[in-house]
Protein backbone atom coordinates (compact mmCIF):
# COMPACT_ATOMS: atom_id res chain seq x y z
CA UNK A 1 0.00 0.00 0.00
CA UNK A 2 1.24 3.32 -1.12
CA UNK A 3 3.35 5.59 1.65
CA UNK A 4 1.97 3.61 4.74
CA UNK A 5 5.65 1.87 5.31
CA UNK A 6 6.15 3.35 9.00
CA UNK A 7 10.03 3.87 8.99
CA UNK A 8 10.75 2.74 13.01
CA UNK A 9 14.89 3.99 13.13
CA UNK A 10 16.27 2.25 16.41
CA UNK A 11 19.44 4.58 17.10
CA UNK A 12 20.92 1.96 19.30
CA UNK A 13 24.20 2.88 19.87
CA UNK A 14 23.00 6.87 20.77
CA UNK A 15 24.38 6.86 23.99
CA UNK A 16 23.52 9.37 27.00
CA UNK A 17 25.43 12.21 25.01
CA UNK A 18 25.45 12.07 21.45
CA UNK A 19 29.50 11.82 20.85
CA UNK A 20 29.92 8.88 23.25
CA UNK A 21 31.14 5.74 22.24
CA UNK A 22 31.60 1.94 23.90
CA UNK A 23 35.09 1.91 25.67
CA UNK A 24 37.36 -0.36 23.88
CA UNK A 25 36.30 -4.02 24.07
CA UNK A 26 33.07 -3.44 25.64
CA UNK A 27 29.93 -4.79 24.18
CA UNK A 28 26.56 -3.67 23.94
CA UNK A 29 23.27 -5.78 23.48
CA UNK A 30 20.34 -4.08 23.12
CA UNK A 31 16.12 -5.14 22.36
CA UNK A 32 13.71 -2.41 21.41
CA UNK A 33 9.83 -2.95 21.44
CA UNK A 34 7.91 -0.78 18.94
CA UNK A 35 4.15 -0.36 18.96
CA UNK A 36 2.17 1.71 16.99
CA UNK A 37 -1.04 3.21 17.39
CA UNK A 38 -3.82 2.35 14.65
CA UNK A 39 -2.47 4.04 11.53
CA UNK A 40 -5.91 5.08 9.26
CA UNK A 41 -4.95 8.59 8.17
CA UNK A 42 -1.91 10.29 6.54
CA UNK A 43 -0.84 13.89 5.62
CA UNK A 44 -1.11 13.91 1.46
CA UNK A 45 1.68 15.08 -0.96
CA UNK A 46 0.50 18.59 0.10
CA UNK A 47 0.38 18.08 3.64
CA UNK A 48 -2.87 17.87 3.99
CA UNK A 49 -4.56 15.25 6.32
CA UNK A 50 -6.54 12.35 4.99
CA UNK A 51 -8.20 9.22 5.72
CA UNK A 52 -6.08 5.93 4.70
CA UNK A 53 -9.01 4.38 2.05
CA UNK A 54 -9.19 2.61 -1.67
CA UNK A 55 -12.28 3.95 -3.31
CA UNK A 56 -13.74 2.05 -5.84
CA UNK A 57 -16.61 2.69 -8.96
CA UNK A 58 -18.30 -0.07 -10.20
CA UNK A 59 -18.99 0.88 -13.67
CA UNK A 60 -19.54 -0.97 -17.07
CA UNK A 61 -15.77 -1.20 -17.64
CA UNK A 62 -15.12 -3.20 -13.75
CA UNK A 63 -18.32 -5.25 -14.84
CA UNK A 64 -17.14 -6.01 -17.84
CA UNK A 65 -14.89 -8.81 -16.48
CA UNK A 66 -17.57 -10.16 -14.40
CA UNK A 67 -18.77 -12.82 -17.29
CA UNK A 68 -22.18 -13.15 -16.37
CA UNK A 69 -22.73 -9.03 -16.22
CA UNK A 70 -21.16 -9.25 -19.81
CA UNK A 71 -22.55 -11.50 -21.01
CA UNK A 72 -26.42 -10.80 -20.13
CA UNK A 73 -26.21 -7.26 -19.81
CA UNK A 74 -23.52 -4.98 -20.66
CA UNK A 75 -23.45 -6.35 -24.31
CA UNK A 76 -27.34 -5.42 -24.60
CA UNK A 77 -26.28 -1.63 -23.14
CA UNK A 78 -23.75 -0.99 -25.46
CA UNK A 79 -25.51 -2.25 -28.73
CA UNK A 80 -28.63 0.13 -27.59
CA UNK A 81 -26.60 3.10 -26.17
CA UNK A 82 -23.38 3.53 -25.68
CA UNK A 83 -23.83 6.95 -23.42
CA UNK A 84 -25.42 4.77 -21.44
CA UNK A 85 -22.85 2.42 -21.01
CA UNK A 86 -20.35 4.97 -20.52
CA UNK A 87 -22.66 6.20 -17.83
CA UNK A 88 -23.86 3.18 -15.55
CA UNK A 89 -22.29 2.84 -12.37
CA UNK A 90 -23.97 0.26 -10.06
CA UNK A 91 -22.20 1.67 -6.46
CA UNK A 92 -19.31 3.50 -5.42
CA UNK A 93 -17.88 2.03 -2.32
CA UNK A 94 -14.59 3.20 0.28
CA UNK A 95 -12.75 0.47 1.54
CA UNK A 96 -11.65 2.12 5.06
CA UNK A 97 -7.78 1.04 5.86
CA UNK A 98 -6.83 0.52 8.91
CA UNK A 99 -3.15 -0.94 10.29
CA UNK A 100 -0.70 -1.54 13.14
CA UNK A 101 2.27 -2.05 12.91
CA UNK A 102 5.27 -3.43 16.12
CA UNK A 103 8.67 -3.63 15.16
CA UNK A 104 11.15 -5.61 17.74
CA UNK A 105 14.73 -4.35 17.03
CA UNK A 106 18.06 -6.35 18.13
CA UNK A 107 21.02 -4.12 18.14
CA UNK A 108 24.83 -4.76 18.50
CA UNK A 109 27.84 -2.48 19.79
CA UNK A 110 31.45 -2.94 20.02
CA UNK A 111 34.14 -0.69 21.08
CA UNK A 112 37.42 -1.20 18.46
CA UNK A 113 39.01 1.52 20.59
CA UNK A 114 37.96 4.15 23.46
CA UNK A 115 36.33 6.13 20.24
CA UNK A 116 35.39 4.01 17.91
CA UNK A 117 32.83 1.90 17.72
CA UNK A 118 31.24 -1.10 15.43
CA UNK A 119 27.38 -1.47 15.76
CA UNK A 120 24.76 -3.11 13.54
CA UNK A 121 20.78 -2.95 13.96
CA UNK A 122 18.28 -6.26 12.77
CA UNK A 123 14.58 -4.74 12.71
CA UNK A 124 11.96 -7.55 13.22
CA UNK A 125 8.15 -6.46 11.54
CA UNK A 126 5.14 -7.32 12.56
CA UNK A 127 1.95 -6.19 10.38
CA UNK A 128 -1.60 -5.99 10.70
CA UNK A 129 -3.74 -4.00 8.32
CA UNK A 130 -7.71 -4.61 7.82
CA UNK A 131 -9.75 -2.92 5.48
CA UNK A 132 -13.54 -2.37 6.08
CA UNK A 133 -16.17 -1.30 2.88
CA UNK A 134 -18.17 1.43 3.47
CA UNK A 135 -20.91 2.33 0.81
CA UNK A 136 -20.81 5.72 -0.57
CA UNK A 137 -23.26 6.16 -3.24
CA UNK A 138 -26.07 3.63 -5.34
CA UNK A 139 -26.83 3.27 -8.61
CA UNK A 140 -28.11 5.65 -11.34
CA UNK A 141 -29.85 2.48 -13.08
CA UNK A 142 -32.99 5.29 -13.59
CA UNK A 143 -30.70 7.82 -14.72
CA UNK A 144 -29.33 4.58 -17.66
CA UNK A 145 -33.46 4.04 -18.04
CA UNK A 146 -34.05 7.80 -18.98
CA UNK A 147 -30.82 7.22 -21.87
CA UNK A 148 -31.95 4.25 -22.99
CA UNK A 149 -36.05 5.13 -23.61
CA UNK A 150 -34.00 8.67 -25.59
CA UNK A 151 -31.78 5.98 -27.45
CA UNK A 152 -31.94 6.69 -31.30
CA UNK A 153 -30.51 3.35 -31.76
CA UNK A 154 -32.78 1.17 -29.93
CA UNK A 155 -32.30 -2.34 -31.27
CA UNK A 156 -36.07 -3.81 -30.26
CA UNK A 157 -33.98 -5.06 -27.02
CA UNK A 158 -35.94 -4.41 -23.87
CA UNK A 159 -33.62 -3.53 -20.71
CA UNK A 160 -35.03 -2.47 -17.38
CA UNK A 161 -31.46 -1.68 -15.23
CA UNK A 162 -34.00 -1.55 -12.36
CA UNK A 163 -34.59 -4.93 -12.62
CA UNK A 164 -30.67 -5.64 -11.81
CA UNK A 165 -29.64 -6.77 -8.67
CA UNK A 166 -27.73 -4.08 -6.28
CA UNK A 167 -24.68 -4.28 -6.19
CA UNK A 168 -22.30 -5.78 -3.09
CA UNK A 169 -19.41 -6.20 -1.79
CA UNK A 170 -18.99 -9.36 -3.24
CA UNK A 171 -19.38 -7.68 -6.72
CA UNK A 172 -16.94 -5.39 -6.38
CA UNK A 173 -14.22 -8.40 -5.05
CA UNK A 174 -15.17 -9.71 -8.12
CA UNK A 175 -14.41 -6.39 -10.59
CA UNK A 176 -11.16 -5.80 -7.99
CA UNK A 177 -9.86 -9.24 -8.98
CA UNK A 178 -11.00 -9.76 -12.56
CA UNK A 179 -10.83 -6.66 -14.26
CA UNK A 180 -8.16 -5.10 -12.14
CA UNK A 181 -6.01 -8.08 -11.42
CA UNK A 182 -5.22 -7.30 -7.35
CA UNK A 183 -5.66 -9.94 -4.83
CA UNK A 184 -8.99 -9.77 -3.09
CA UNK A 185 -9.38 -6.78 -0.14
CA UNK A 186 -9.97 -7.85 3.06
CA UNK A 187 -7.37 -8.22 6.17
CA UNK A 188 -3.87 -8.26 5.41
CA UNK A 189 -1.04 -10.08 7.98
CA UNK A 190 2.41 -10.57 7.72
CA UNK A 191 5.56 -10.59 9.53
CA UNK A 192 9.75 -10.31 8.44
CA UNK A 193 13.29 -9.11 8.77
CA UNK A 194 13.57 -4.86 7.82
CA UNK A 195 16.37 -3.47 6.18
CA UNK A 196 19.42 -3.98 8.64
CA UNK A 197 21.67 -1.47 9.21
CA UNK A 198 25.41 -2.07 10.01
CA UNK A 199 28.20 1.30 10.55
CA UNK A 200 30.79 2.57 12.32
CA UNK A 201 30.98 5.57 15.12
CA UNK A 202 34.39 7.34 15.61
CA UNK A 203 34.65 10.44 18.25
CA UNK A 204 36.93 12.71 16.15
CA UNK A 205 37.43 15.44 18.74
CA UNK A 206 37.47 15.61 22.30
CA UNK A 207 36.88 18.55 24.54
CA UNK A 208 36.29 19.85 28.03
CA UNK A 209 32.37 17.96 29.07
CA UNK A 210 31.94 17.32 25.00
CA UNK A 211 32.99 16.22 21.36
CA UNK A 212 32.07 15.51 18.01
CA UNK A 213 31.58 11.97 16.59
CA UNK A 214 31.22 10.99 12.59
CA UNK A 215 29.37 7.75 11.51
CA UNK A 216 29.29 6.24 8.25
CA UNK A 217 27.55 2.67 7.27
CA UNK A 218 25.01 0.85 4.83
CA UNK A 219 21.50 -0.26 5.26
CA UNK A 220 21.35 -3.68 3.57
CA UNK A 221 17.51 -4.40 1.62
CA UNK A 222 16.43 -7.89 3.74
CA UNK A 223 12.92 -6.34 4.08
CA UNK A 224 10.24 -7.28 1.94
CA UNK A 225 8.82 -5.02 -0.51
CA UNK A 226 5.41 -3.80 -1.23
CA UNK A 227 3.43 -6.35 -3.38
CA UNK A 228 1.84 -4.45 -6.46
CA UNK A 229 -1.08 -6.85 -6.55
CA UNK A 230 -1.81 -6.36 -3.12
CA UNK A 231 -3.32 -3.53 -2.28
CA UNK A 232 -3.56 -2.90 1.54
CA UNK A 233 0.19 -4.61 1.86
CA UNK A 234 2.96 -3.09 3.13
CA UNK A 235 6.81 -3.29 2.50
CA UNK A 236 9.14 -3.88 5.87
CA UNK A 237 12.36 -2.27 3.76
CA UNK A 238 13.21 -0.05 0.96
CA UNK A 239 14.61 -2.33 -1.62
CA UNK A 240 17.61 -0.44 -2.18
CA UNK A 241 21.10 -0.78 -0.81
CA UNK A 242 22.12 2.39 1.08
CA UNK A 243 25.20 4.15 2.46
CA UNK A 244 24.97 7.00 5.46
CA UNK A 245 27.54 9.60 6.85
CA UNK A 246 26.83 11.02 9.77
CA UNK A 247 28.26 14.05 12.42
CA UNK A 248 27.33 15.42 15.46
CA UNK A 249 28.33 17.29 18.57
CA UNK A 250 27.53 16.66 22.44
CA UNK A 251 28.05 18.63 24.86
CA UNK A 252 27.61 18.13 28.83
CA UNK A 253 26.56 21.37 31.40
CA UNK A 254 26.81 20.52 34.80
CA UNK A 255 22.61 17.97 34.85
CA UNK A 256 22.35 18.67 31.32
CA UNK A 257 23.61 16.71 27.34
CA UNK A 258 23.10 19.08 24.70
CA UNK A 259 23.51 17.24 21.04
CA UNK A 260 22.62 17.62 17.40
CA UNK A 261 23.39 15.30 14.49
CA UNK A 262 22.63 15.08 10.76
CA UNK A 263 22.70 12.43 8.97
CA UNK A 264 22.45 12.14 4.61
CA UNK A 265 21.48 8.86 3.44
CA UNK A 266 21.76 7.52 -0.14
CA UNK A 267 20.68 4.49 -2.02
CA UNK A 268 21.61 2.69 -5.01
CA UNK A 269 19.47 2.47 -8.08
CA UNK A 270 17.38 -0.47 -8.03
CA UNK A 271 14.70 -2.06 -10.60
CA UNK A 272 10.81 -2.91 -9.22
CA UNK A 273 7.66 -4.19 -10.70
CA UNK A 274 5.26 -1.36 -10.02
CA UNK A 275 1.34 -0.36 -10.51
CA UNK A 276 1.61 3.65 -11.38
CA UNK A 277 -0.88 4.74 -8.89
CA UNK A 278 -0.68 8.27 -7.75
CA UNK A 279 -2.53 7.81 -4.45
CA UNK A 280 -4.09 4.76 -2.10
CA UNK A 281 -7.88 5.81 -4.41
CA UNK A 282 -5.78 5.57 -7.89
CA UNK A 283 -6.48 1.53 -8.83
CA UNK A 284 -4.90 0.79 -12.57
CA UNK A 285 -4.35 -2.17 -14.58
CA UNK A 286 -1.09 -1.69 -15.75
CA UNK A 287 2.28 -2.78 -14.32
CA UNK A 288 5.36 -1.95 -15.50
CA UNK A 289 9.02 -2.49 -14.68
CA UNK A 290 10.95 0.59 -13.40
CA UNK A 291 14.44 1.29 -13.43
CA UNK A 292 14.48 3.85 -10.54
CA UNK A 293 16.96 6.34 -9.17
CA UNK A 294 16.13 7.12 -5.65
CA UNK A 295 16.83 10.94 -4.08
CA UNK A 296 18.89 11.11 -1.08
CA UNK A 297 17.13 11.31 2.51
CA UNK A 298 18.51 13.81 4.71
CA UNK A 299 18.08 14.38 8.82
CA UNK A 300 18.43 16.81 11.22
CA UNK A 301 18.19 15.90 15.23
CA UNK A 302 18.81 17.79 18.01
CA UNK A 303 18.00 17.01 21.33
CA UNK A 304 18.02 17.26 25.44
CA UNK A 305 18.62 15.21 27.85
CA UNK A 306 18.32 15.98 31.72
CA UNK A 307 20.33 13.41 34.42
CA UNK A 308 17.54 13.58 37.30
CA UNK A 309 20.45 11.58 39.75
CA UNK A 310 22.82 9.03 38.37
CA UNK A 311 19.61 6.21 37.84
CA UNK A 312 17.24 8.59 36.01
CA UNK A 313 17.20 10.90 33.09
CA UNK A 314 14.60 12.26 30.99
CA UNK A 315 14.88 13.25 27.05
CA UNK A 316 13.48 15.34 24.27
CA UNK A 317 14.42 16.19 20.98
CA UNK A 318 12.84 16.59 17.19
CA UNK A 319 13.81 14.88 14.14
CA UNK A 320 13.64 16.73 11.10
CA UNK A 321 13.50 14.10 7.95
CA UNK A 322 12.86 15.10 4.35
CA UNK A 323 13.63 12.48 1.31
CA UNK A 324 13.83 14.31 -2.00
CA UNK A 325 12.37 12.88 -5.41
CA UNK A 326 13.19 10.00 -6.78
CA UNK A 327 13.64 9.59 -10.65
CA UNK A 328 11.50 6.65 -12.85
CA UNK A 329 12.60 4.99 -15.96
CA UNK A 330 10.31 2.97 -17.77
CA UNK A 331 8.83 3.08 -21.36
CA UNK A 332 5.98 4.98 -20.56
CA UNK A 333 7.39 8.71 -19.70
CA UNK A 334 3.72 9.67 -17.88
CA UNK A 335 4.00 7.15 -15.23
CA UNK A 336 7.22 8.13 -14.65
CA UNK A 337 6.13 11.27 -13.82
CA UNK A 338 3.00 10.09 -12.22
CA UNK A 339 5.21 7.59 -9.71
CA UNK A 340 7.85 10.61 -9.13
CA UNK A 341 5.57 13.04 -7.92
CA UNK A 342 4.38 10.89 -5.03
CA UNK A 343 8.17 9.97 -4.42
CA UNK A 344 8.88 12.86 -1.86
CA UNK A 345 8.32 13.12 1.85
CA UNK A 346 9.21 15.11 4.71
CA UNK A 347 8.20 14.90 8.80
CA UNK A 348 9.15 16.64 12.14
CA UNK A 349 8.43 14.34 14.94
CA UNK A 350 8.73 15.04 18.58
CA UNK A 351 10.37 12.52 20.86
CA UNK A 352 10.10 12.09 24.75
CA UNK A 353 11.04 9.47 26.87
CA UNK A 354 12.99 8.51 30.12
CA UNK A 355 15.61 5.85 31.08
CA UNK A 356 16.61 3.97 34.33
CA UNK A 357 20.59 3.34 33.94
CA UNK A 358 23.09 1.70 36.32
CA UNK A 359 26.14 2.57 34.18
CA UNK A 360 26.98 5.41 36.85
CA UNK A 361 26.40 3.08 39.71
CA UNK A 362 28.02 0.59 38.50
CA UNK A 363 31.54 2.85 37.65
CA UNK A 364 31.21 3.49 41.17
CA UNK A 365 30.64 -0.17 42.17
CA UNK A 366 27.22 0.73 43.57
CA UNK A 367 25.15 -1.89 41.23
CA UNK A 368 26.67 -5.28 39.83
CA UNK A 369 26.00 -4.93 36.51
CA UNK A 370 26.17 -1.93 33.75
CA UNK A 371 22.57 -1.58 31.72
CA UNK A 372 19.71 0.48 31.18
CA UNK A 373 15.91 0.14 30.64
CA UNK A 374 13.93 3.50 28.93
CA UNK A 375 10.56 3.83 27.16
CA UNK A 376 10.24 6.77 24.83
CA UNK A 377 7.26 8.38 23.14
CA UNK A 378 7.05 9.56 19.52
CA UNK A 379 4.72 11.45 17.48
CA UNK A 380 4.77 12.85 14.31
CA UNK A 381 3.74 16.44 14.49
CA UNK A 382 3.39 17.69 11.03
CA UNK A 383 4.70 16.44 7.34
CA UNK A 384 3.81 15.15 3.86
CA UNK A 385 3.17 12.52 2.27
CA UNK A 386 3.44 10.17 5.00
CA UNK A 387 1.50 8.20 7.88
CA UNK A 388 -0.04 9.55 11.12
CA UNK A 389 1.87 7.43 13.87
CA UNK A 390 2.30 7.69 17.23
CA UNK A 391 5.27 5.23 18.60
CA UNK A 392 5.60 3.73 21.64
CA UNK A 393 8.80 1.75 22.04
CA UNK A 394 10.67 0.27 25.82
CA UNK A 395 14.22 -0.44 25.06
CA UNK A 396 16.82 -2.64 27.64
CA UNK A 397 20.31 -2.40 27.03
CA UNK A 398 22.96 -4.73 28.29
CA UNK A 399 26.68 -4.12 28.42
CA UNK A 400 29.44 -6.76 29.40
Amino acid sequence: MKIILILLTIPFLALARYDETLPKGVRLLAVRQVQSDRVDTFQNISGTKENYSVDFKLDSQSLSEIDLVNEYILKDLKSNSVEAYDKLVAANYRFDVKAKVNVTGFGFGYGITNRTTFYGVIPYYRANINVTPVRTQGNNYNEVNEILKNSSNNNGVVLDMNSLPDADEGLIQSAVQNFYGYEALGEWQASGLGDIELGVKHRYKVWRDGGALVSTGLSIPTGRLDNPDIIQDIGFGSGHWGVFIESGLGQSYKKNDFNFSARAHFSLPTEKELRPSSSNSDLTVEKNNYKINPGPKFTISPSYSYHINSWWQIHSGIDYEIKLEDNYISQVEYYDQKLESISSWESTTLNVGIDFTTVKAYMNKEFQAPGSIGINYKKILAGRNIPNTTLFSAELRLFF
